[in-house]
């Protein structure tokens, strides 16, 4: 009875340990790249593509077919005593053709360079999807242990003014402080009461957002505190010139871009040499019935030129022409609005670090300035108002300090999406 007892205490603590274990950023954002639907959207994109690939591929290859006709009346000509007699019969034909092409003068080769080209176009652009899934992650990981602070200082700023508030009372009644005194510490106790409501109120929205994000209960997420120290990281100092080109050579949506580009000219050539025709080698086995029945086996080659097609094929170069040139443009004006990201995230992070350090001296004397404040108003040489200023000069500082702290972390994942390979952060 006693094991039994003591077996289910240790599985009652297993299962405790378990469901209190904290949630880190990376297995947060693994829990996102498996779950969630946009990286599910950019896998089946890569699978549409790896098809794609193998019907251009399937080209190279004989196709083999099995073709019948029947009609249950058709006109029979045949020739009798040198003239011609025409006969209504029925009719079947059955055959068996394997078809195969032998040039079309590299146009299958192309469409197979094409195929290639979009896959690897897929390809970046999963990688792409899980770089702004993380970025997303970051963001709720990060801003729910920011607002886990400011629940924090909050709290503390309550007990702050709930013990001053206390003290005004006691001092009231033995004709220490005035009801003035009392009244405006209390007010400032139900502001920091709903300060604090409203702190708590928003843990829980980004509590649901890293939830929808990654899958997880959202009574299961504990993250673990790790702010400060992410807060520390600093990029590499590089000139602008190279962070330019880290970021043109390892961004995934720049690089999807430019296997575009790549699709967008073989399939330029492709519809180049369409013109050109196609040449064919036929082989039939079939067999016929009408009057009699024989055999209409066949082995030869077969050539297909278009002469006329209406301008299909002059409009389709020119469209996959003009298409060369969108896709460009797109890789110009994508790249310069990323380095334009990029840039504003370098010189945040460079900012970010200089008023976070300015933030903490300030809460630092402002700590101090609390104490004394509170101190001297217990001795009657300060004002209530001077202590409810010095607190809310605390408060604000601590508050702004992790705010600065939040926008470098965002800044640092920012950068981090869009080059993913390219520093380490």
């Amino acid at each position: 009875m006693i094991t039994l007892l003591r077996l289910f205490l240790l599985m009652l603590l297993a299962t405790q340990m378990l469901i209190s274990k904290t949630l880190s950023l990376q297995e947060a954002i693994d829990a996102t790249l498996s779950s969630h639907p946009d990286a599910k959207l950019a896998l089946h994109q890569f699978n549409a593509s790896r098809e794609s690939l193998g019907i251009a591929q399937a080209s190279a290859y004989p196709e083999l077919s099995l073709n019948a006709d029947y009609f249950p009346t058709k006109t029979l000509v045949s020739q009798s005593n040198g003239s011609f007699v025409t006969r209504d019969h029925y009719s079947t034909h059955i055959d068996v053709t394997l078809t195969y092409t032998l040039w079309d003068f590299g146009r299958s080769q192309k469409h197979i360079d094409a195929a290639h080209q979009e896959m690897d176009a897929a390809v970046a652009l999963n990688e792409n999807a899980k770089a702004l899934l993380s970025e997303k992650v970051w963001q709720a990981y990060y801003s729910l242990a920011y607002i886990q602070r400011v629940n924090k200082a909050n709290a503390l700023s309550l007990s702050f003014y709930q013990t001053l508030y206390e003290q005004a009372l006691q001092m009231k009644n033995i004709g220490l402080k005035t009801e003035a005194d009392s009244e405006r510490f209390y007010a400032s106790l139900l502001e920091a009461k709903d300060l604090l409501e409203t702190s708590r109120n928003e843990g829980r929205k980004f509590t649901h957002l890293l939830s929808v994000l990654t899958g997880i209960v959202e009574n299961e997420i504990t993250i673990e505190d790790d702010f400060t120290q992410r807060s520390v990281g600093t990029p590499p100092s590089f000139t602008d010139a190279k962070w330019h080109q880290i970021l043109k050579d390892n961004n995934a949506e720049l690089e999807a871009l430019a296997f575009k580009i790549k699709q967008s000219k073989s399939l330029y050539e492709s519809s180049k040499t369409e013109r050109y025709g196609t040449i064919a080698s036929v082989a039939s086995l079939g067999s016929d019935t009408s009057i009699s029945s024989y055999s209409s086996n066949q082995i030869g080659i077969k050539a297909s030129i278009p002469l006329y097609t209406g301008g299909r094929l002059s409009h389709q170069i020119e469209k996959d022409r003009v298409s060369i040139m969108m896709t460009e443009e797109a890789l110009h004006s994508r790249e310069f609005t990323l380095w334009q990201e990029l840039y504003e995230a370098l010189l945040d992070t460079k900012r970010l670090d200089t008023t976070i350090e300015a933030k903490q001296m300030i809460a630092r004397s402002l700590a101090k300035t609390v104490a004394i404040t509170e101190g001297r108003y217990k001795e009657g040489l300060s004002t209530y108002i001077e202590v409810l200023d010095a607190q809310r000069a605390y408060d604000n500082a601590s508050i702004t300090q992790y705010a600065a702290m939040l926008q470098k972390i965002a800044s640092l994942a920012r950068i981090k999406r869009l080059i993913p390979k390219g520093v380490s952060l």
